[in-house]
């Protein structure tokens, strides 16, 4: 795990954990006095051991096999700790935590770190949203840069037990939906998808076309739902590097799917003639099908950044996520193929399944020309001028398979090892801000909504509560006046 030297979050480094260099200070020296209105964070990571470390040392030092010994060796190749025993590795870190002498947590720590984990600690009293999205930000950024995903977010109380810190607001759930919807997406129906609907987009200088969407709603909300969902969701797993799908509910604006609602209420407000002239079902379907069109580009685009494994963008700054669904889109559209799931195969397997999806692809689009179905679709657009369209494309499809079939030859086929650690010192869980827990801590569960402030700093809870009833109370007379209005109409008829 590599960390830059000086890094810091929450303010200040104390003196129990610095990040760098993994170092206790003297346990008598008295810790600086942290800055006002900071939240006390610390942070540990490790990069390479000293030539003589302890565990190097302990191995020189004794024969002992027994179930109690446990020597790790870091591997300066493959910059991981291997440890000689995997079987016992949970045990080991028991029995530390159970020392007599670890009342404080401190040598429970120090055996994370000499895993080669990343340890985000906060402390008792100092957990608010601001740390939360600190330590996002911070893991995100160590993604980007390329450190392994070896690290943990713990909170110790106030007698020195220490808890896996997870999010209790529902990112489990959303985690789940998410995962089985990219479980069920299919790359060659958003592709497919995507070239249909751009039969519309000819559409939109011809002035005396009238186009009607029928039942494009329906068919983009429920038969490609899995296609169209989580694309904001998609781009900041992908893209940006979130660590965790918890990590992006709090470092996101939203949590709800709004592109494929905001695109499927377009789409229907477009298909309601009482309430839009034909000019304006025209447009609000351009708009509506242009919106669709990009959300599955992007999901397209940030698999496929996903399985070039390029590197993420981190979080920090405000535009990450709109730059991070403009590359995804732009990523779609350029190698719409390396987002097909199959693709991990790689090598000669991947470039079949290039050429085979490439042809399918052009057959239905072919299809599609015909009158009955643009009719079902969207009718109007089979009286627009198709030829661009075909020609636009048809070379599209060509580009693309090119492209597709060089970058596919760059993927590394995922293999499985039966020799793979069966006793993991950390577990993934998307509840965890930075998507990792130790297993032998129990779940400390927060929900961020609890730290989201205290309201205005400046007003006391009398003048707040003031407030809040003149606010009530004229909403409520404004709804009131609105029916007294008729009512008092009526009453000036029947007086007249």
């Amino acid at each position: 795990m590599f960390c830059s030297e000086g890094d810091s979050i929450g303010g200040f480094i104390s003196p129990l954990l610095t990040l760098g260099h993994c170092n206790y200070e003297p346990p008598n020296e008295p810790e600086p006095a942290p800055e006002p209105n900071m939240p006390n964070i610390e942070a540990v990571c490790c990069g390479s051991p000293p030539p003589h470390s302890a565990a190097a040392e302990e191995e020189e030092e004794t024969d002992d096999n027994s179930t109690h010994s446990y020597v790790c060796k870091f591997n300066g190749k493959s910059q991981r700790w291997e440890c000689g025993d995997k079987e016992y590795k949970r045990d080991v870190l028991q029995q530390v935590i159970h020392a007599h002498d670890n009342k404080d947590g401190r040598r429970t720590i120090d055996q994370l770190k000499d895993f080669g984990i990343t340890v985000y600690l906060t402390e008792h009293g100092n957990i608010n949203y601001p740390i939360l999205r600190k330590v996002v930000e911070h893991a995100s950024k160590s993604k980007a840069n390329g450190s392994k995903n070896a690290r943990c977010f713990l909170y110790k109380d106030e007698n020195g037990r220490l808890y896996n810190l997870t999010l209790n607001n529902g990112s489990g759930g959303l985690a789940g939906s998410w995962q089985s919807t990219n479980t069920s997406f299919s790359g060659l129906q958003a592709l497919v998808a995507l070239t249909i609907l751009s039969r519309v987009l000819p559409c939109y200088d011809d002035a005396g076309t009238y186009i009607y969407p029928g039942y494009l709603s329906l068919i983009v909300g429920i038969i490609l739902s899995e296609e169209i969902s989580y694309a904001w969701l998609n781009c900041s797993m992908f893209v940006t590097g979130t660590p965790s799908v918890a990590a992006h509910t709090i470092i996101s604006n939203f949590d709800s799917d709004w592109p494929r609602k905001l695109a499927l209420f377009v789409l229907t407000l477009a298909g309601l003639s009482d309430l839009v002239d034909a000019n304006g079902q025209k447009y609000l379907t351009l708009v509506g099908v242009a919106m669709s069109i990009s959300i599955l580009a992007a999901n397209l685009g940030s698999r496929a950044w996903h399985f070039m494994n390029w590197k993420t963008l981190g979080q920090g700054r405000t535009v990450v996520p709109i730059m991070s669904y403009m590359l995804a889109v732009f990523t779609g559209l350029l190698l719409p193929y390396i987002g097909f799931g199959k693709i991990q195969a790689g090598r000669k397997s991947a470039i079949q399944l290039i050429a085979l999806n490439s042809l399918t692809v052009a057959i239905v689009f072919v299809l599609s020309g015909v009158e009955k179905v643009q009719q079902f679709l969207v009718n109007g657009s089979e009286n627009c001028n198709q030829d661009n369209a075909n020609i636009t494309v048809g070379i599209w499809i060509a580009l693309t398979s090119i492209t597709c079939i060089f970058a596919a030859q760059k993927i590394k086929p995922v293999i499985q090892d039966p020799s793979e650690d069966t006793d993991p010192i950390l577990i993934e869980d998307q509840t965890s801000p930075v998507g990792y827990k130790v297993p032998n801590f129990p779940d400390f569960k927060i929900d961020p909504i609890l730290f989201s402030g205290d309201g205005l700093s400046c007003l006391s809870m009398k003048a707040v509560t003031a407030i809040g009833l003149i606010v009530g109370i004229g909403a409520g007379g404004l709804v009131v006046s609105s029916g007294l209005y008729n009512y008092m109409e009526h009453v000036d008829n029947y007086l007249s």
